[in-house]
C-alpha cells in the first residue's frame, strides 16, 4: 500500500490537531473561568483568560487595568475635562493621594464613559456646546463611581464575636476604628479613621518595603464567657492584592490558629468568618467560615475571664503565590463550601456497585442468549429488544411507584439495584460478540469436564474482556453523570451524589458561572483521566472484535 504523499499527510494532520483544539474549547473555556474572581466574571466583552494577580507592595493605589480599552483623551479636551474632573472630585479623592497619581486615570474614565454616553459626532470638533453637554453628562455621583472602581484600600470594618448561644457582641464598639487594634508594625502601616454610609472603619496604608508583615493586636471584653465563643466575624474591603490574612485567636487559656489564610482578592466589601470545630463542620449547609484549629503546643496562652486576644496578620505574598492562590481558590471554595468528598464517596459507591452489576449480568444474560439452547430463546430475546423501542420517560412514573412502593424512596437502593437485571443494549452487544465465538473452544471444555457456568466464567468472561471493559466505561459515565436518578428518588441532602450535589452546590450560591465551573472541572477530570487510559478497551470493544473460525 502506498503512503500518503507529504502534503496530503501534512492536511491530515493539521485537520486532526485543528479539530482537536476546536473541540477542546469548550473545555478550556470552563477552565479559564473556573479561576476568575468575581470581578471577572461580568466585565464587558470577551474575556476567555482569567486576569493575572497584581500584588502591590504598596496600598492604597490606583488600578487603571481597566482602561486599556479606553483611547487617550484628545489634547484639546484633556485640560478642559480634567479641571472638570478635578472640581468634581475634591470632595472624593482620599487626603494625601497626589494630584498627579488620581487625575489622568480618572480623566481617561471619565473620558470613556462620556465617549459611551454621547453621540460620535459630538467629538468632529470641540466646541463651547460640548464642553457644556460633557459637564451636564458628569457629576460627582458618576466620578465617585469611577474613583471607587480604580482606588484600591484596605479596610478593617466592626469586628464581630458570637457565642454558642448566639449572643453577639461587636468588638472594641466604644473605641476609635483606627484604634481598636494595637499597631506593632507602624513602620509598615499606618491607620486612618474614615466612614462611609454610617459605618466606621480603619483604612490601612503600608508600604511592603519596609517589611514583610502587618501585626495588628488587640484584647477585647466579649460579654459572655470566652469558652463559649464560637466565631468570629471581620467586616473587611480588600485592596484585589492578593496578600494574604491570617487570625491568631486567643481564648480561656486556647491558642487557635486559622486553618488556611485568607487572600486579599476583589475590592468589595465582604465578611470574613473564622469558627472553632463544631457540629455545623458535618452538616450539609454552606459552609463559608475558616475553621479555627486549637494549638496543643501553645505556650503562655492568655487567660482572662470574659476576653480573648485576637492578632490579625497580613503577609505580603509574591507574584507566584498570588498566582497560585488565585488558581486554587474557587477549587478550595468548592470543597470546603458543600460535604464534597462525601458527595464523591456516595458516587463511587453507585460506580462500583453499578458496573459490577452491570458487567456480571449483561455478560451471563448474553451467553445464555448466545451459547446456550432452551425453549422460547429467539422470542425472550425479540421481546428484550423492544424494549428499546421504550422511552424512558414512559417508564419514569412507573419505576417511581414501584420503587416507593416497596420503602425503597429517599434511599439509593433505586439507583443500583435495578442494574442486577442487566441493560438490553449491553446484552444484545455481547451476544453479537460470543456469537462470533468458535463453538470448537466450548467443546473442548466441555470434553475436559467444563460445566456450563465453568465454561462461561473461565471461558467466555477473559474473552470478552475488549467488550466488557466498552460496557463498564458507558456504565461508568452514565452512574458518574446521572442528574435525574437522584433528582427522582432522592430528598436527603446526605445521600446526594456528585452531579446532584454540585446542582444544588450552584443553586445555593446563586449559580456562580466561576464556581459552578470549578465544581463541573473537579467532576469532569476523573471522566477525562479513565477514558484516556481505558481507550484501547473502549475501541475493541465497540468494534466488536472476536475470534473467527
Amino acid at each position: 500500500m502506498a503512503r500518503p504523499k507529504p502534503i496530503r499527510r501534512f492536511l491530515i494532520y493539521a485537520l486532526l490537531v485543528g479539530g482537536s483544539i476546536f473541540f477542546s474549547l469548550p473545555f478550556l473555556w470552563m477552565a479559564a473561568t473556573s479561576t476568575k474572581v468575581d470581578s471577572e466574571l461580568f466585565k464587558p466583552g470577551l474575556n476567555l483568560f482569567p486576569t493575572m494577580p497584581d500584588p502591590k507592595l504598596a496600598s492604597p493605589y490606583l488600578d487603571t487595568r481597566h482602561l486599556d480599552d479606553i483611547p487617550g483623551v484628545p489634547a484639546d479636551l484633556a485640560t478642559p475635562l480634567g479641571d472638570l474632573v478635578a472640581e468634581l472630585a475634591q470632595e472624593i479623592v482620599p487626603p494625601g493621594l497626589p494630584r498627579e497619581t488620581w487625575l489622568p486615570p480618572l480623566t481617561r474614565a471619565a473620558y470613556g464613559k462620556l465617549r459611551d454616553s454621547l453621540p460620535p459626532e459630538s467629538w468632529e470638533k470641540l466646541t463651547e456646546d460640548v464642553l457644556k453637554t460633557c459637564a451636564a453628562a458628569i457629576g460627582t455621583r458618576t466620578i465617585r463611581e469611577l474613583f471607587e472602581r480604580q482606588h484600591r484600600q484596605l479596610c478593617f470594618g466592626p469586628l464581630r464575636a458570637r457565642s454558642a448561644a448566639l449572643t453577639e457582641s461587636v468588638l472594641g464598639v466604644d473605641a476609635a476604628p483606627a484604634e481598636r487594634f494595637q499597631n506593632q508594625t507602624p513602620e509598615v502601616v499606618q491607620l486612618t479613621n474614615r466612614s462611609q454610609e454610617a459605618v466606621r472603619y480603619a483604612a490601612l496604608s503600608y508600604d511592603y518595603s519596609q517589611g514583610d508583615e502587618i501585626a495588628l493586636v488587640q484584647d477585647f471584653d466579649l460579654g459572655f464567657d470566652a469558652a463559649e465563643l464560637e466565631r468570629l466575624q471581620l467586616y473587611l474591603k480588600p485592596d484585589d492584592t492578593w496578600h494574604e490574612l491570617d487570625l491568631t485567636l486567643e481564648a480561656a487559656g486556647v491558642r487557635y490558629r486559622a486553618e488556611r489564610v485568607f487572600p486579599l482578592a476583589n475590592a468589595n466589601w465582604s465578611m470574613v468568618t473564622w469558627q472553632k470545630p463544631g457540629p455545623d463542620d458535618n452538616s450539609t449547609k454552606i459552609k463559608t467560615w475558616i475553621l479555627l484549629r486549637a494549638d496543643g503546643k501553645a505556650s503562655d496562652v492568655f487567660n482572662e475571664p470574659g476576653k480573648i486576644r485576637v492578632a490579625l496578620t497580613v503577609r505580603r505574598s509574591s507574584y507566584l503565590n498570588a498566582v497560585g492562590a488565585k488558581f486554587a481558590l474557587n477549587y478550595l471554595r468548592v470543597l470546603e463550601h458543600i460535604p464534597f468528598w462525601r458527595y464523591v464517596q456516595v458516587s463511587v459507591f453507585l460506580v462500583l456497585v453499578n458496573v459490577t452489576l452491570t458487567v456480571f449480568a449483561c455478560s451471563l444474560i448474553a451467553y445464555a442468549f448466545a451459547r446456550l439452547n432452551w425453549p422460547g430463546r429467539e422470542f425472550c430475546f425479540v421481546l428484550m429488544l423492544a424494549t428499546l423501542m421504550i422511552p424512558g420517560q414512559v417508564t419514569m412514573i412507573p419505576h417511581f411507584l414501584i420503587w416507593k412502593y416497596v420503602g425503597a424512596y429517599n434511599t439509593l437502593t433505586p439507583l443500583w439495584l435495578g442494574r442486577a437485571f442487566g441493560n438490553a443494549f449491553f446484552v444484545f452487544l455481547l451476544r453479537q460478540f460470543l456469537k462470533g465465538i468458535p463453538r470448537d473452544l466450548e467443546d473442548a471444555a466441555r470434553i475436559d469436564g467444563c460445566g456450563t457456568f465453568r465454561i462461561y466464567w473461565h471461558l467466555m468472561l477473559p474473552l470478552m474482556k475488549p467488550s466488557l471493559a466498552a460496557i463498564a466505561i458507558f456504565t461508568f459515565m452514565g452512574t458518574w453523570n446521572d442528574f435525574m436518578g437522584p433528582l427522582i428518588y432522592l430528598a436527603d441532602q446526605r445521600l446526594y451524589p456528585l452531579a446532584f450535589g454540585l446542582y444544588a452546590f450552584s443553586v445555593q450560591v446563586g449559580n456562580n458561572p466561576a464556581l459552578t465551573m470549578a465544581g463541573s472541572l473537579l467532576m469532569t477530570l476523573p471522566v477525562i483521566v479513565i477514558f484516556f487510559f481505558a481507550q484501547k478497551y473502549f475501541i475493541q470493544g465497540v468494534t466488536l472484535t472476536g475470534m473467527k473460525g
